[in-house]
């Protein structure tokens, strides 16, 4: 009797740890933080606390296809797109002429890569493709606004690694302004170590505090973290924080991908 009335109350206590485990990252401090360590950084190299780098004009996606699958690949970057348009706000829109373009995206494979990196961001950028499935690079102006990004998906690579709708997906949502990896951000696409290809609740709520007209491009740690405080407050209190979860699971790609929605 004893035995049984302790494993019921240690099962107690582990569903209660897991739940609060699961729900850790909805607590205000935590995202203010995670934004912080994840739009102050580089996604190469050690560089953190800079400033945060943001888009002020409109989007314009041109993709090159220089792989097969051209259909499939279309389909998850425009469900995606339609994501980030969905929580974001942003104009982005892919356009069928490279001159209008300042977002450059090629589906590619592994050994086109290294030329294709030199020709178009410069022979510096390829010392950063030893040990990555996919690469991004954004240009910045002196007020650090985003005003180019490239997006390179071998996709050969990314099949290899199942990792092709993690590319896709990170890529596109880290030259937003996101740009870096941490892995003390979680659950999130930003955490490489993580097993999310598709955004999480917390990359929603990232994402929608990165879209504020309040918080803008050239802002440093110390003038963003009580904007941000003010502004998890109104999510927490409005319900943004605790509906995030099931509402990023609304994306096509959920639906696509066959995923179940959870709470």
């Amino acid at each position: 009797m004893i035995r049984i009335v302790y494993a019921s109350i240690l099962a107690a206590l582990l569903i209660t740890f897991n739940v609060d485990a699961k729900k850790s990252w909805q607590h205000p401090d935590y995202i203010a933080q995670s934004f912080l360590e994840v739009a102050l950084g580089n996604e190469h190299g050690k560089s953190r606390n800079l400033n945060l780098r943001k888009w002020l004009r409109p989007i314009r996606i041109y993709v090159e296809h220089q792989t097969g699958d051209e259909l499939l690949h279309d389909n998850l970057l425009n469900a995606h797109i339609t994501q980030l348009v969905s929580i974001t706000g942003f104009d982005i829109k892919r356009v069928n002429n490279r001159a209008q373009a300042n977002l450059y995206y090629f589906f590619t494979r592994q050994q086109s890569l290294p030329s294709l990196v030199k020709d178009n961001i410069g022979q510096s950028a390829v010392q950063y493709l030893h040990g990555s499935v996919c690469l991004a690079n954004i240009k910045t102006a002196a007020n650090n606004e985003i005003v180019s990004a490239y997006i390179f998906i071998p996709v050969d690579q990314a099949r290899m690694h199942g990792k092709l709708v993690a590319c896709i997906v990170e890529e596109l949502t880290q030259i937003l302004g996101l740009v870096r990896d941490s892995d003390l951000v979680f659950p999130s696409i930003f955490n490489d170590k993580s097993h999310n290809m598709l955004l999480t609740g917390l990359d929603d709520i990232l994402l929608r505090l990165l879209s504020e007209d309040v918080i803008k491009a050239g802002m440093s740690a110390q003038q963003l973290r009580p904007i941000l405080d003010k502004l998890l407050i109104r999510y927490q209190t409005s319900g943004l924080i605790d509906s995030a979860q099931q509402r990023v699971q609304q994306g096509k790609l959920y639906e696509m991908l066959g995923y179940r929605k959870t709470n």
